[in-house]
């Protein structure tokens, strides 16, 4: 099925049987009043300069004496012949973890985000593999140890084999057996990170995923369903709050930070009642407003601005020019600030970019995407809005789920033969900008002859 049937089709069905009603407030109170408070940032904050990974994007097997033969969801639908392409073994950083931690400290990386492979440390139901656990603890105490920050990813899109349902409706956060082995999960993955981990983000873009399983584009697959669709919300929301509980009782400082997917919609001149733009706001905060209150930070991932309409969503794929990225996702940098700043205004805390990147083969575009994004938080640092850090997408290019690796997002790319990675000049610039102290105290405005640099974008009264 062509991406454009797989939005278009289920969508549009929605509409026709009456969109069940979910409970979501578009105009939730506001956290703080407007105009913006200043930043509640340290003056002495070290602004986090960070890269984000995804350990299904970029592991390799392992060895089979340590791997023990386990299997995700997305193994299985690869084997099925569902996917565009296998993983095979990525950009090898299950085995090449020195390799990939030269590249963090050439670049002056301070943190870096990393998350475990569920399926990988629990191979069977309740059968822990305590030699890849050693491996996840080991990269973060060796970050650790060069000065890097880890930030671990509890979950991120993959599930173990066992629980894979006979249909979407008992696969994944709906299988029967989820809750009792979420919670021992977390607990032992917790307690053997502690000691090197605080900053913990639980789970990573349950908004996208669970789109993503209603489009058909992530397994399982089976037809669409907007109650199943608000279900798995409702669960992924209640297990986020339970992972945040353990993590606290394991480490009693630990930082719990969301992961949302956060697009910049723009409303669609032919949604006249905007309807799809309410769906798109729904899209953005319904987990988020459920979970935003156990949360320390608010992370967000930015990648784009879209026109919040089927058809749009459909058709970007076929999109070309200098305005948009090689999947036809429209590059606006003005779109994250507006976002920093209505999220503010919605959750009033602090706030990190988790994840901005771009696909872009001939790295020209994701040089100027790099800047301009940066920029566009250091305008909403400067209107006083409490912004923490960057984190790019991603390291090296990597495989993009059921696009396989065709989309480039990487700052270096993969020499398949030798396994060694190389810095394209994207990963140059990034440096400059980190060692530049772009983002450094005081945080003065650059502007010529003494003039202030332009206040924040206006934000819509729904939004707040």
């Amino acid at each position: 099925m062509s991406l454009t049937n797989r939005v278009i089709f289920p969508l549009f069905m929605l509409v026709v049987v009456g969109c069940s009603q979910s409970k979501f407030q578009l105009e939730r109170p506001s956290a703080k009043e407007s105009p913006p408070p200043p930043s509640s940032m340290p003056a002495d904050w070290p602004f986090w300069w960070g890269v984000s990974s995804s350990s299904y994007q970029s592991e390799d097997a392992g060895s089979a004496a340590e791997n023990l033969g386990f299997k995700t969801d997305w193994d299985l639908a690869a084997a099925s012949g569902r996917l565009r392409e296998p993983r095979g073994n990525a950009t090898w950083s299950y085995t090449c973890t020195a390799r990939d931690i030269a590249a963090l400290r050439a670049m002056g990386i301070t943190h870096y985000r990393f998350s475990i492979e569920w399926a990988r440390v629990e191979p069977k139901p309740g059968e822990f593999n305590d030699a890849a656990i050693d491996h996840y603890a080991a990269l973060a105490r060796d970050l650790e140890a060069v000065g890097i920050t880890p930030v671990v990813t509890l979950w991120h899109f993959t599930f173990p084999d066992w629980l894979s349902g006979e249909s979407a409706d008992s696969h994944g956060w709906l299988h029967p057996d989820f809750v009792a082995r979420w919670e021992a999960y977390v607990r032992r993955m917790a307690t053997s990170l502690a000691p090197w981990v605080r900053d913990f983000a639980p789970q990573n873009e349950p908004n996208s995923y669970t789109l993503g399983v209603l489009v058909n584009y992530f397994p399982p697959g089976g037809r669409a369903s907007y109650g199943r669709y608000l279900r798995t919300y409702d669960i992924q929301a209640e297990a986020f709050r339970t992972a945040a509980r353990i993590i606290r009782e394991v480490r009693a400082d630990a930082r719990i930070i969301s992961v949302q997917n956060i697009i910049h919609w723009e409303i669609d001149g032919f949604d006249f009642f905007q309807f799809w733009y309410k769906k798109g706001l729904e899209y953005n905060y319904y987990h988020l407003d459920k979970i935003a209150d156990v949360c320390d930070w608010i992370g967000i991932n930015y990648y784009c601005r879209e026109i919040a309409s089927p058809l749009a969503l459909g058709l970007r794929g076929s999109r070309r020019g200098d305005h948009v990225s090689d999947m036809g996702w429209f590059i606006d940098a003005d779109g994250l600030e507006i976002e920093i700043a209505a999220l503010t205004a919605r959750y009033g805390k602090p706030i990190v970019i988790l994840e901005n990147g771009i696909a872009d083969e001939t790295d020209e575009k994701r040089q100027r995407y790099l800047l301009e994004h940066i920029l566009a938080i250091r305008r909403s640092i400067l209107a006083g809005h409490d912004v923490r850090g960057y984190f790019h997408w991603s390291l090296i290019d990597n495989y993009e789920w059921a696009d396989g690796y065709g989309p480039k997002f990487g700052l270096y790319r993969l020499d398949p033969e030798t396994r060694a990675i190389i810095p394209k000049e994207s990963a140059d610039l990034y440096r400059l900008i980190i060692t530049n102290g772009v983002m450094s105290e005081p945080l003065k405005p650059v502007a010529p002859d003494g003039a202030v640099e332009s206040g924040p974008i206006a934000v819509p009264e729904s939004r707040r």
